[in-house]
């Protein structure tokens, strides 16, 4: 099977031997993959520039199985706004963060055009932000979106049981595979209704620093039931400055 031009981006190289690379991409219509990419570690190696990550491509494979073969790979002029707006310091380390989400949390070979488009938006304006504060509503963004996506997706607008609405005034704790229940302040892990609220894209709530801090806390609690055993390894590059 030959596939020709498809939208992509690296997600990360692995070296396979002293010449080769074995790139995870994550394409728009064939969702995330592995591909071998012979000849791409050599100096001289045209293909070494470009599988770069963040860098939007065209990217052509054959063969079948668990990892084909890479054929070529360009940088894509038409497709995205994004050659000029590199991503450096901080805002690298979130976009590596956002890969490893990706590479942790999707299957191989499974289609997610829309988380696609967001990852596009989400490296987009990871480049162009200006302080911690918009990188990390960045952040609960892409991670709202994965969530989703993924199919682990719940409500954070309305009570696990899917009618009763979340107030911005009341006290909630999250249940793994159901969504969010009402209770007392008082008890442990109980998260303010307007922080919830904050997390569904659809509202306009603007958070206090004390409250954006506990938003990040809630995205990675949640995260974590669904990563399982597996670790995001650029966290550790923000501390103690997480975001």
């Amino acid at each position: 099977m030959r596939v020709h031009q498809q939208a992509a981006f690296v997600l990360l190289n692995r070296p396979y031997s002293e010449s080769s690379w074995i790139v995870e991409i994550f394409s728009k219509e064939h969702g995330r993959l592995a591909l071998m990419a012979k000849g791409a570690r050599r100096i001289k190696s045209k293909l070494k520039g470009v599988l770069q990550p963040f860098q939007p491509l065209l990217v052509s494979w054959s063969g079948k199985g668990e990892i084909p073969t890479l054929i070529a790979a360009e940088i894509n002029l038409d497709g995205f706004d994004l050659i000029n707006n590199e991503l450096t310091g901080d805002a690298l380390v979130c976009g590596f963060y956002c890969n490893e989400l990706l590479i942790n949390l999707l299957h191989r070979h499974d289609p997610h055009t829309a988380l696609f488009d967001d990852y596009v938006a989400t490296v987009t304006a990871l480049s162009q932000c200006q302080n911690n504060d918009q990188m990390g509503l960045v952040l609960r963004d892409f991670e709202r979106s994965i969530v989703k996506e993924t199919g682990y997706g719940f409500s954070f607008t309305k009570q696990a049981d899917g009618k009763t609405e979340i107030q911005h005034d009341g006290y909630y704790r999250f249940q793994q595979g159901r969504g969010f229940i009402a209770c007392s302040p008082l008890e442990k892990n109980a998260i303010f209704g307007r922080i919830i609220r904050s997390l569904s894209g659809h509202d306009e709530t603007v958070l206090s620093a004390l409250e954006m801090t506990q938003s990040k806390h809630l995205m990675r609690d949640i995260l974590h039931q669904n990563l399982g055993y597996k670790k995001i390894l650029s966290r550790e590059l923000f501390f103690p400055r997480e975001r």
